[in-house]
């Protein structure tokens, strides 16, 4: 396999679907609310996509290694083409809730097995975490300029141009993955029926390194959480300029794109040097703690938020490609389970945080103690990267043993 051909249409195949997904977001809401009307379709659709696109390709766990790991990402990109495509055809609420759910499970199905495909096709964690950081790369060129391209292209009147063009980023996603990319992987089966059987369960119970990975990916994510929910809420209430709320926001993705590739030549650096996964997932997670404790000290807002935002940008490009290396090294015999496993630690951590910077953060600014919830989730996310880094430079167990056998 040719490393550079494989990572550059892959990279071109994330690039193009997430462009498709980052066009369709902004405006999502505002499109369901013109074209159903009433309230309730807009939440329940925004919260079903979220949900959708997260974990619903776990539904089908079971079946997913029938199939070639690039005919079923090609099939998930057709299926996300078919649900926003067609959504400016119907006016009646249950079918647009059904379009919705079917692009988020194509989207789901395509970026979990992306993460399968690539722990499969390339052996060493140093070359992996090379690949992710180039799809992290991918992601976040897209997310920069989706909001952009959703402003020129949604007319309230005729969304069927911005729908279009979503559609025609997933179909080009598609094809991206007929070039350079082996065919013949399929994701290994896991060893139940289940997304993550028991034997994997009771793996992260008994084995301190793994139980460790989950609760670094469930912590980072749920920091990483806050900032389109708290840091969203922060800043449309404390600056006044739309543009540099939209230019905050906008930085973190601009920052991995121009800078991912130097931070992943460090990690990877240090990875070669003997440094596990695990511990430079402590090193992003206390990152992510710090930029909350700018936010919690009092500094003049928009210098408070700028300092935090780019303390924020550096830990989510040393966290969050070292998250799929960590998860792809896990001494787990299937990738796709060790995936199933990620998937499911993260939307817990993310979406857990989410909920608390939509809800606590919110109560505690009524009350006037906005500060005290970023010093808290600070202390907290401190207070667990203190405990687990002095855990990481203790002497590791012998590895466990890889799950091979079923488990009922």
């Amino acid at each position: 396999m040719n490393r550079r051909a494989f990572t550059g249409w892959l990279a071109a195949d994330h690039t193009a679907g997430n462009l498709g997904q980052y066009v369709v977001l902004p405006v999502l809401g505002v499109f369901l609310a013109a074209q159903v009307g009433g309230t309730w379709i807009v939440g329940t659709g925004l919260f079903l996509y979220s949900a959708s696109a997260g974990i619903s390709a776990l539904l089908v766990n079971r079946w997913l290694p029938r199939f070639g790991i690039v005919a079923a990402m090609t099939g998930g990109t057709v299926l996300s083409a078919l649900g926003f495509g067609l959504m400016p055809y119907t006016r009646a609420g249950a079918v647009q809730v059904l379009l919705i759910v079917l692009a988020g499970f194509g989207g789901s199905v395509h970026f979990l097995l992306s993460r399968v495909l690539v722990a499969e096709a390339v052996p060493d964690d140093i070359g992996r975490h090379r690949v992710y950081s180039v799809l992290q790369i991918a992601v976040n060129l897209a997310a920069a300029l989706g909001p952009f391209l959703a402003a020129a292209l949604y007319p309230a009147a005729d969304p069927r141009l911005l729908f279009g063009v979503v559609a025609g980023c997933y179909l080009l996603a598609g094809l991206s993955l007929q070039f350079g990319i082996p065919k013949e992987l399929r994701p290994t089966p896991t060893s139940s029926r289940w997304p993550v059987s028991r034997a994997v369960l009771r793996l992260v119970r008994d084995d301190a390194a793994i139980r460790r990975t989950v609760a670094l990916c469930v912590l980072g994510a749920f920091v990483y959480g806050q900032l389109y929910s708290a840091f969203a809420l922060f800043a449309a209430r404390d600056i006044d300029s739309a543009p540099v709320r939209a230019a905050l926001l906008a930085a973190p993705a601009v920052a991995i794109v121009l800078c991912q590739s130097a931070v992943t030549a460090a990690t990877g650096r240090l990875l070669a040097k003997g440094h596990r996964p695990i511990a430079l997932l402590v090193y992003g997670a206390a990152m992510f703690s710090v930029s909350m404790v700018v936010l919690g000290t009092g500094l003049p807002v928009v210098l408070g938020a700028a300092v935090a935002v780019v303390l924020f940008s550096g830990a989510e490009m040393l966290f969050t490609p070292m998250v799929s290396t960590a998860f792809a090294a896990l001494p787990v015999k299937s990738t796709l389970e060790a995936f199933n496993l990620r998937q499911v630690s993260w939307t817990a951590g993310e979406a857990a945080g989410s909920l608390a910077g939509g809800t606590l953060f919110l109560a505690l600014d009524r009350a006037g103690l906005a500060q005290g919830y970023w010093l808290g989730v600070a202390l907290v996310t401190g207070a667990l990267c203190g405990l687990l880094a002095h855990r990481v430079r203790r002497p590791a167990p012998a590895p466990a043993d890889v799950v091979r056998e079923p488990a009922g």
